[in-house]
């Protein structure tokens, strides 16, 4: 396989404008209608490993959390989340703090609020202030779900919308009023078993989820605010992510290619357009570690078995096309997959944990201009 650390163009780009760094060459790459080629040039970023912590075993760490300006990064460990302060690249451990009961199975952070919200095995969703970390304290309880909470979103933009999949099968959409309370104002119960992903498209007016029934739900919102299951889709998955407004992909369970789903305009409804070879481990997955893209990047982050793959779109006039730009492989046979992980907003840091290692690792991407 390639090596996907080139120290030489790392160093050459070193002495260019921080702000040339950050500029994209996208390597437009043939393809069929059916089959997404892999492209072999030149990659678009590399990555470096900037700071690591050991967490092992019991100490599972299924989720990782990072806020909107990449200064704080929290991860569980076990009933405890840890909290990291970055700066300049300099890490320093700020804090641990017990949040639940039950081991903490999600993390998310509000972009405009200075809060934190975590899920349990438990099967209760906490909201916590920033202000008031050190303290355990917590400002708000969700409890309607029954058992674990498997996956979370919030609407973005707004932040007045929650939704959470469980392991009891139910979606469920929970609203922030003006007195400050949050209250669950629908469950969609269609998942016929455990829900493993959620998306939510950039307009906030679709969601997508994929459950251990082998089913994917595409679902629109009405012009009265409810949700509705317009269309369903049999495949069996963990992990699911809007790309745009008409796209999204899916990474089937030990599949050797990613799917990737368009929305035929005659119709209204997604059909799978294109599938893009990936890497694989032939084990077990694990349903943590959702799959996220990146819009200000055109960057999808999708873990496969104990692969993290790194897969880059490209849009252009004549329509689009997307590549497996990074395999980060981590050996974890006889681990069942157990890789957890997330990406920052902006899509300079990747988080992950694993099993085998037991260390959390804090990756810096670093995105290469071509010099002519």
């Amino acid at each position: 396989m390639e090596s996907i650390f080139d120290q030489k163009r790392i160093d050459k780009l070193s002495h260019l404008d921080p702000n040339y760094q950050q500029i994209f060459h996208f390597m437009i790459q043939t393809m069929d209608n059916s089959q997404v080629e892999q492209n072999t040039s030149q990659k678009c970023f590399s990555h470096n490993l900037v700071y690591s912590i050991i967490q092992e075993y019991p100490f599972h760490c299924f989720a990782q959390a990072i806020n909107y300006n990449n200064t704080l990064i929290a991860f569980g460990s076990k009933y405890y989340s840890k909290v990291i302060y970055q700066k300049n690249d300099k890490f320093k451990y700020l804090l641990q703090i017990k949040l639940h009961k039950n081991v903490v199975s999600t993390l998310n952070f509000f972009n405009d609020r200075s809060q934190l919200i975590s899920g349990s095995y438990g099967s209760s969703i906490l909201i916590h202030s920033l202000n008031l970390l050190s303290s355990s304290k917590h400002i708000a309880t969700l409890k309607e779900h029954t058992r674990l909470i498997t996956c979370l979103v919030v609407i973005q933009n707004s932040e007045n919308l929650l939704i959470s999949g469980s392991s009891d099968k139910n979606i469920k959409f929970w609203t922030h009023s003006q007195n400050s309370c949050w209250s669950c104002t629908q469950t969609i119960s269609e998942h016929l078993d455990q829900v493993n992903g959620l998306s939510l498209n950039q307009g906030n007016k679709q969601l997508i989820s994929c459950g251990r029934d082998k089913q994917i739900l595409i679902m629109d919102k009405s012009a009265d605010q409810f949700w509705y299951v317009k269309q369903k889709i049999q495949e069996n998955g963990f992990r699911i992510s809007f790309i745009t407004t008409d796209i999204f992909a899916f990474q089937p369970f030990d599949g050797t290619h990613l799917f990737l789903y368009t929305l035929d305009p005659a119709t209204g409804l997604f059909i799978k357009s294109r599938e893009l070879a990936v890497s694989r481990s032939g084990q077990a997955c694990q349903y943590f570690f959702p799959q996220v893209y990146v819009a200000s990047k055109q960057l999808l982050v999708s873990k496969n078995g104990y692969w993290v793959n790194l897969i880059k779109f490209n849009f252009h006039s004549q329509g689009w096309d997307c590549k497996l730009e990074v395999e980060l492989n981590f050996d974890q046979s006889g681990n069942f997959g157990n890789i957890f992980g997330t990406i920052s907003n902006n899509g300079e840091f990747l988080v992950t944990w694993d099993c085998k290692s037991g260390t959390i690792e804090f990756r810096k991407l670093i995105y290469k201009q071509q010099i002519e």
